[in-house]
């Protein structure tokens, strides 16, 4: 019978400590704001000079206030994944799926679980879609704003709780090239 501690054959006899991550509280949007620009995907936006962006997997990108920014380098650094919104923005990108003719086809065939009504506008000669979903894990309305790239190879999409003043400021200074 093993005891709590004593080395296990084979097994190390040394563990790292465990890190404890406490949520230091949300820090409020600074007035001052500053432009983020992504030049790979020709838009630009302005964003509370206090907010920090984070690149995440697969080219996705969330603009945070510097508290979330911290709390999420703890957890993943101690390993327990991320979990829950924290972004006010999510910037992702997806491929356009094969046979795709317009936004909405892209849309639903990239979240075949998407039963929300999708909204096109036309803003500036281009195609936006509009549409919202209830995150049922952490019980928000989500609002997004989706177009597609130059190229139309690729679908990016603006995310972030509806009512989020940071998520409403980037959309409303918006710029594509």
């Amino acid at each position: 019978m093993a005891t709590i501690g004593a080395p296990v054959i084979g097994a190390p006899v040394w563990t790292p400590p465990a890190i404890a991550c406490e949520y230091p509280g949300t820090v409020e949007p600074s007035r001052e704001t500053r432009r983020y620009e992504n030049t790979q995907l020709g838009l630009a936006f302005q964003i509370p000079a206090n907010y920090r962006a984070m690149g995440r997997q697969g080219g996705q990108v969330s603009i945070m206030n510097p508290s979330d920014y911290l709390y999420i380098q703890c957890i993943t650094q101690a390993g327990y994944g991320e979990g829950g919104w924290f972004s006010s923005l999510e910037l992702s990108l997806d491929a356009v799926p094969a046979g795709s003719r317009g936004l909405e086809q892209a849309i639903r065939a990239n979240s075949t679980w998407l039963d929300s009504q999708i909204r096109l506008v036309t803003e500036g000669g281009k195609e936006f879609a509009v549409y919202t979903y209830t995150d049922m894990h952490d019980e928000i309305e989500i609002a997004n704003v989706a177009f597609f790239t130059a190229d139309r190879r690729r679908l990016v999409t603006l995310s972030g709780p509806q009512n989020d003043p940071v998520f409403q400021q980037a959309i409303a200074t918006l710029e594509l090239r």
